[in-house]
């Protein structure tokens, strides 16, 4: 809390700064799918005896929540984390992290913000520590979310790793690591970015048993393209089950093996799908390893909650998405700097969402 209220104070040097304005650099984040390997293809009814086979081992949730605060001549960044599970660990709070991004909305140069950066670098990002660009109005609002973002969860996946609790399994609310097409595009900057996000992300996790959790698949067509469809992995994966358990009001099953890669990293996939009463729910498991993304899968079946979603990972949510919605509405109500339409817009958004 004091990191914020500190921050406050220095969004009053601004105030007055005024520049000329720019619009956003386009970026493609759009997934990329065209190196996924689909090997011998099956789907595994899950049965509560084979899980009460694998070693016992403690399970840890990881999440992070975003939101921007758009004010006239700047966006705020602010991203939240929770780490949950023996010990909880929150970002801001037990975290040192730099969970605030600052982007101004106009043309500045470095040596504009060179106050503000020795005063808050700690906790807040100017510019992104990858390409050495500050970010202005120029530089892409997804990657200074993504940036920020990066930050938060390894930070908190590193701290994970120096609790040293041995038989546990780390389970991260979204992909193991990205593969937005931009990573594709020779000669741009932001390919360097993603790919240092890449990086970061997989020198955390290795060595540790960690899995990615993907709720949100109805855009992902990983899966569909193995089957030469054209349609979503959602869809496709609820028809599948269904058809071929629909008999039963409860089942979970697993959907696999992929093979992901993109430029030199990999990695696999096996997809989650349970059934409680009418609904079908389906999530992605992500893993560096192959063994241990297969593993990954088959101990979430016993963690499903009501909603499809690992119940560790629902706890994180829940966590970082309150601190969130908490820090954005403190910031937004003191802040000396006045929202545009679209920040009031965002900050109604963010408040409905955290009710």
């Amino acid at each position: 809390m004091d990191e914020l209220f500190r921050f406050i104070e220095l969004l009053a040097e601004l105030r007055d700064r005024v520049g000329e304005f720019m619009s956003s650099e386009p970026l493609d984040l759009s997934d990329l799918y065209i190196n996924v390997k689909c090997r011998e293809l099956e789907t595994r009814l899950i049965t509560g005896d084979e899980v009460k086979d694998l070693k016992p081992m403690r399970l840890f949730g990881l999440d992070s929540q975003s939101s921007i605060i758009r004010f006239e001549n700047a966006d705020v960044y602010v991203v939240t984390g929770a780490l949950v599970g023996e010990e909880n660990l929150l970002v801001p709070g037990g975290v040192k992290a730099r969970w605030l991004g600052l982007r101004l909305r106009f043309k500045v140069d470095e040596s504009s913000v060179s106050d503000l950066e020795n005063e808050a670098s700690e906790y807040v990002l100017l510019k992104s520590s990858v390409l050495g660009r500050v970010f202005d109005g120029s530089y892409n609002e997804e990657a200074v979310r993504d940036e920020v973002r990066t930050e938060v969860e390894v930070k908190l996946t590193e701290a994970y790793r120096g609790m040293g609790v041995r038989d546990s399994l780390l389970l991260i609310d979204g992909p193991i690591f990205p593969t937005p097409r931009v990573l594709t595009m020779v000669g741009n900057p932001y390919a360097d970015l993603y790919e240092d996000f890449i990086r970061r992300r997989v020198n955390a996790v290795n060595g540790v048993m960690a899995v990615g959790v993907v709720k949100r698949i109805s855009q992902s067509t990983y899966y569909s393209r193995c089957k030469g469809f054209s349609i979503d992995d959602d869809t496709l994966i609820k028809n599948e089950t269904v058809r071929q358990f629909g008999d039963r009001r409860f089942f979970t099953a697993m959907i696999g093996p992929l093979e992901i890669t993109i430029n030199e990293h990999t990695k696999y996939a096996w997809y989650v799908a349970s059934r409680v009463g009418k609904e079908v729910n389906v999530v992605r498991v992500e893993a560096i390893n192959e063994k241990l993304a297969e593993e990954g899968a088959m101990r979430l079946t016993a963690y499903m909650g009501m909603d499809g979603v690992p119940i560790p990972v629902s706890i994180a949510d829940r966590l970082s998405r309150r601190l969130n919605v908490s820090l954005t509405r403190l910031l937004a109500s003191l802040s000396p700097l006045r929202l545009t339409y679209e920040g009031l817009e965002e900050l109604s958004r963010v408040m409905r969402e955290g009710e």
